[in-house]
């Protein structure tokens, strides 16, 4: 496994330099080529069986769908009319919760998506987009409404206002944040510039320099923040403010300062300046996103949001393993690593003279957190040799190694392959989906596509009349991240 190597072949090598010849080919073996021909099949199996999937998920809505449409057409006209689609929809609303709640607006906009000819009817192909209409979630234009538009109209069409509107959604005002951060950074680094490299910065407990200049201009920075954040949901509108993540992670983070500072310069017995400190350093996470000024940083970025939801299950999968192998060790080897001097395993652990010099007596099964703490060890691969050496001289056996050996080889060998071949596959077939909803912008039957949304008037669709006034738009998701769906070609 490489976490004990060169150091189980020293003696050997320091015999007969030869035998270097036995432990590099065997690593080369094993651990170059046999542990990546592993890595490989897995893809290749995790590949299949996504594929496999697919067909048959295809398959299968199409069937329920061609069965559901025989069930609403019993007398065989070869459509089904729009009172019958209508009373489907309502008894999703009232029966199936996993369905987002359509208002009846939204109900005659999707009859009129399915109704591509404009025949007041749903033949069987239309009916059987009914699963990709089903994933569209509409959003009213006026829903994304600020607060001055709807309580300060003289102010929202005031010229003032109207210039500070560009203002602010101008890429020049994120250009001035990005440079604000990065003064802030430098700030912190001159600032703290002692604690991170190690020196004494006094007790921290009587620090008397909460009013220094840097504390003043820090102040400034989380005010300058503050600002911007009030500036942004002003503007836009908090709905719509936060559908950004890059937003809730600055909002979460001001709000975090803002109230670290209170609690610490608010007179109180409380006056250890340390945390306050910290929480300012987290503030500078806020750099992140000059990385994604640079489209590949911001395209690997969306990339990783995506393809998180897909590791979902395998993770899951992989907290199970390791839930059992915790609490079967509890069983087997609960209280077997001990400091209490009355116990006789605390006498047979000071034996493992490698175990107790790396101080390593929190590696246990007494408890789940401590157990949970040991597999992860093993699962990262480091130093696992050391830890088995405890419980071999507790056992007083070295059966205790097929204990280990078990959970490498499941999870380490095993899942840990099939979890990196899960976010090789997701990767690409996200890389596919990105590139396509941010692709140029385009124009189709009056409908404006712009990124991953649609925007259109409601009133007419596909030749159909829905009824419906105002402008909406509308984006598509995935419920199974397994299934490929071009974003843009179903808003087309």
């Amino acid at each position: 496994t490489t976490a004990n190597y060169p150091d189980v072949s020293m003696d050997s090598y320091s015999e007969n330099r030869l035998v270097a010849i036995y432990w590099v080919s065997f690593m080369v073996i094993s651990f170059f080529y046999i542990m990546n021909l592993i890595l490989a099949v897995c893809t290749q199996q995790y590949d299949k069986s996504i594929n496999f999937r697919k067909v048959s998920r295809e398959k299968l809505a199409k069937k329920l769908l061609s069965d559901a449409f025989s069930l609403l057409d019993q007398k065989d006209k070869g459509f089904v009319s729009r009172e019958s689609i209508m009373n489907v929809m309502a008894i999703l609303n009232q029966d199936m919760p996993e369905v987002k709640t359509m208002s009846s607006e939204e109900k005659s906009i999707i009859y009129a998506l399915l109704d591509k000819n404009g025949s007041d009817s749903i033949c069987l192909d239309e009916f059987l987009d009914w699963s990709l209409v089903m994933l569209l979630n509409l959003s009213k234009e006026s829903d994304y409404a600020t607060l001055v538009e709807t309580k300060l109209p003289y102010v929202y069409q005031s010229q003032w206002y109207t210039r500070l509107s560009e203002v602010v959604k101008s890429n020049r005002f994120d250009a001035a944040i990005d440079v604000i951060l990065v003064l802030n950074a430098m700030t912190i680094l001159m600032q703290d510039y002692s604690m991170l490299v190690g020196h004494d910065t006094g007790d921290p407990e009587n620090d008397e320099t909460l009013d220094t200049k840097w504390e003043k201009l820090e102040t400034l920075f989380t005010a300058l923040y503050v600002l911007e954040v009030m500036l942004k949901v002003t503007i836009n509108g908090w709905k719509k403010y936060k559908e950004s993540a890059r937003n809730l992670f600055d909002f979460f983070v001001t709000c975090m300062t803002i109230l670290a500072s209170f609690y610490v310069y608010y007179p109180n017995t409380y006056n250890n300046t340390n945390l306050i400190r910290f929480i300012v350093m987290a503030r500078v996470l806020r750099l992140v996103r000059l990385l994604f000024a640079i489209e590949s940083f911001r395209l690997l970025g969306a990339i990783t949001l995506d393809i998180l939801p897909a590791s979902r299950d395998i993770f899951l999968v992989l907290l199970f393993v390791a839930y059992f192998f915790a609490t079967s060790g509890q069983l087997l080897y609960g209280g077997y690593i001990t400091r209490d001097p009355s116990n006789p395993l605390s006498h047979a652990l000071l034996e493992a003279t490698e175990f107790t010099s790396s101080a390593y007596w929190p590696n246990n099964f007494n408890d789940m957190f401590s157990g949970m703490n040991v597999l992860f060890n093993l699962l990262v691969v480091n130093n696992w040799t050391t830890c088995i050496q405890g419980f071999e001289y507790t056992t007083g056996s070295k059966t205790v190694r097929f204990f280990f050996l078990f959970f490498h080889l499941i999870c380490v060998t095993g899942i840990s392959n099939v979890i990196t071949s899960v976010v090789i596959n997701s990767f690409f077939q996200q890389l596919e989906v990105i590139e396509h909803r941010y692709g140029r912008n385009e124009r189709v039957d009056g409908t404006s596509i712009r990124g991953s949304r649609a925007f259109f008037a409601a009133s007419v669709l596909t030749g159909t009349n829905t009824g419906v006034q105002g402008k909406y738009s509308a984006h598509i998701q995935a419920v199974n991240f397994d299934v490929d769906i071009d974003e843009r070609a179903v808003m087309r």
